[in-house]
């Protein structure tokens, strides 16, 4: 294996590698896409919100649970339409949009690094990003983060081509604010916060204080105003008062004004949706900045050794500044402003993070680079890298002994042991290359193993293990073709899950006397809930079973828990474990 990926790094050109490798990775992200875990609640306002829009016609107001929702802007929603008008309407195709656009920023993301930097560092920066679990489970979701992703990526290549071109070329400026204006449309103020801020810090850091009448601002903003003010208009105009305080309220006032405490959790979702590559993000870190330095010479005594790392941290901060390191500058900028935007609001969700990804993976491919140009590992890489085979190792052993366990008790397919054995490979390979100082084909086995791993975890492995019944249950919905009431009795987010699957309103019940409420109707209506809700609060109820499915018991998991667990299983086997789920009808 290590000689076949030496003779593929040095024979096939860069751009064919790069051409391979997207193909590869948008498999991948298109790979099962209808398979539910993980997914996230947010889908459901885009899938059934998108349906409405599609079977009424109305394209400009989304419509969720029969309320208008004014959350975001339509560009995405026009995306997913667009979709399902190709593809039909479905889960897959409301997921295709996110997929595509996943893809294209792999793309895109070449462009940007084989800009800023010369070597492998763009190839080695497109195979490091779609390795990362954010960007990787983003990607699949059906929701507004990777279209806004791409669109600040895009803007900052074209801000990119603008520096790079001494700031002559204008129509690179007016495509930077075009891109934003895009990015604005998709998810709202960061796609314009995000690349906008990163400009201008690297203006100020770089003190190009000439460049900016050359940003042509005026006329950015005439840009930014003619493609967002038409919608939002229309809407003001249609909807008043109404659209109008809710922007103010919700979307601006609520997200800005409120008591929540400042947390450092973005640099917590920045280390662990970043593994492993974040190990190298950070030996490269240390390098940059002196405070772990291969050229650090003999001292004597502590004060002394801190001393001369301060001084030589002062000195790398220094350089960093200078013109031949303002690429790396903008990374770091980059990165900075997704941190401290998101620490401001103090909303935290782990995909705020996503745009800071691309500055990641270019500044670990730039570290891998410039240890292949020198030809020697640089202090902080050895531990890293050890690290990291350990990690795929563990991976490897926990899955394999996970899915040996489940197969104790349940159905397992045998391919899945593919999984592990990819993973024990993989770290195998990784001391192998550490060993060689074979650094690009450390990343490529690091990279396709994860993105395989994902891919294979999400698409096949999860929803096959998970034992969730609403895919069932929807399946049947939709082959029924049923357009009435659908509720969910106690099932905590299965009620999105099923609103994500059929892209139908379902309505959360928890208490018997909404139940009733709810069936007390001349139309036929469906209700989701366990055996067990059945027959203790129901079973006098005229409702009768129209689908049953099995899931897995919902109890708190710890170690005292897995030993009754895997008793129970031993003595009455999988039904020990499991409990059943019934669609039910009123009529």
């Amino acid at each position: 294996m290590l000689t076949f990926l030496q003779e593929l790094f040095s024979k096939v050109t860069e751009k064919q590698l790069v051409f391979l490798w997207l193909i590869f990775c948008s498999a991948a992200l298109t790979y099962q896409l209808g398979g539910v875990p993980p997914y996230h609640s947010d889908e459901n306002y885009y899938v059934e919100s998108t349906r409405n829009m599609v079977e009424s016609g109305d394209y400009l107001t989304p419509i969720h649970h029969d309320e208008k929702r004014f959350a975001k802007p339509i560009l995405y929603y026009w995306l997913m339409s667009a979709s399902y008008k190709i593809f039909g309407v479905s889960l897959v195709s409301a997921r295709l949009t996110s997929a595509l656009f996943g893809s294209l920023a792999i793309g895109l993301l070449y462009l940007v690094s084989s800009r800023l930097f010369e070597g492998r560092t763009a190839l080695y920066s497109v195979l490091i990003l779609p390795a990362t679990f954010l960007y990787f489970q983003i990607s699949r979701w059906a929701t507004t983060d990777i279209v806004m992703n791409f669109f600040v990526l895009l803007a900052i290549y074209f801000f990119v081509r603008l520096c790079q071109s001494d700031f002559k070329e204008k129509s690179n400026a007016y495509l930077f604010y075009v891109a934003m204006a895009l990015g604005f449309m998709t998810k709202g103020p960061p796609a314009v916060i995000i690349p906008g801020m990163v400009a201008v810090f690297f203006l100020m850091a770089t003190r190009k204080w000439g460049a900016w009448s050359q940003m042509r601002i005026g006329q950015g903003l005439v840009i930014l105003l003619v493609v967002i003010l038409p919608w939002f208009t229309t809407m003001f105009l249609l909807h008043g008062d109404e659209f109008k305080n809710h922007i103010i309220g919700a979307e601006i006032a609520n997200r800005l004004v409120h008591d929540s405490p400042f947390s450092l959790y973005f640099f917590g979702v920045l280390f662990r949706y970043h593994l492993p590559w974040v190990l190298f993000f950070i030996a490269a870190f240390l390098n940059q900045f002196g405070i772990c330095s291969h050229s650090l010479s003999p001292v004597s005594g502590v004060s002394e050794y801190f001393r001369q790392v301060l001084g030589n941290m002062r000195a790398r901060i220094r350089l960093l500044f200078t013109k031949e390191n303002e690429s790396v500058l903008l990374c770091y900028i980059w990165i900075l402003v997704c941190l401290v935007l998101f620490t401001l609001v103090r909303t935290e969700h782990s995909r705020y993070m996503l745009p800071a990804s691309s500055a990641v993976a270019i500044l670990v491919a730039k570290f891998f680079a410039d240890m292949e140009k020198g030809e020697a590992d640089w202090l902080g890489y050895k531990v890293t890298a050890i690290l990291t085979g350990v990690i795929l190792l563990v991976a490897g052993t926990f899955s394999g002994g996970a899915l040996y366990f489940f197969s104790l008790i349940y159905s397992v397919p045998i391919h899945f042991f593919l999984l592990p054995a990819l993973f024990l490979v993989a770290g195998v390979s990784i001391f192998g290359f550490r060993k060689k100082r074979q650094y690009g084909g450390q990343v490529f086995v690091i990279s396709f193993s994860l993105v395989f791993a994902f891919s294979f975890l999400s698409g096949d492995i999860l929803p096959h293990l998970s034992r969730y019944p609403m895919k069932l249950f929807s399946g049947k919905i939709l082959r029924d073709n049923f357009s009435g009431s659908t509720g969910v009795y106690r099932l905590g987010n299965q009620r999105a899950k099923l609103g994500v699957l059929t892209g139908r309103k379902v309505f959360g019940f928890s208490h018997p006397s909404q139940i009733q409420k709810f069936i007390d109707t001349d139309d036929q209506v469906l209700i989701v809930m366990r055996e067990k809700d059945l027959q203790e609060s129901f079973s006098s109820v005229p409702i009768k079973i129209v689908a049953e499915d099995t899931a897995w018991l919902r109890e708190r998991v710890d170690w005292e828990r897995l030993k009754v667990l895997f008793r129970k299983a031993e003595s009455e086997g999988v039904s020990g474990l499991t409990e059943k789920i019934y669609l039910l009808s009123n009529k």
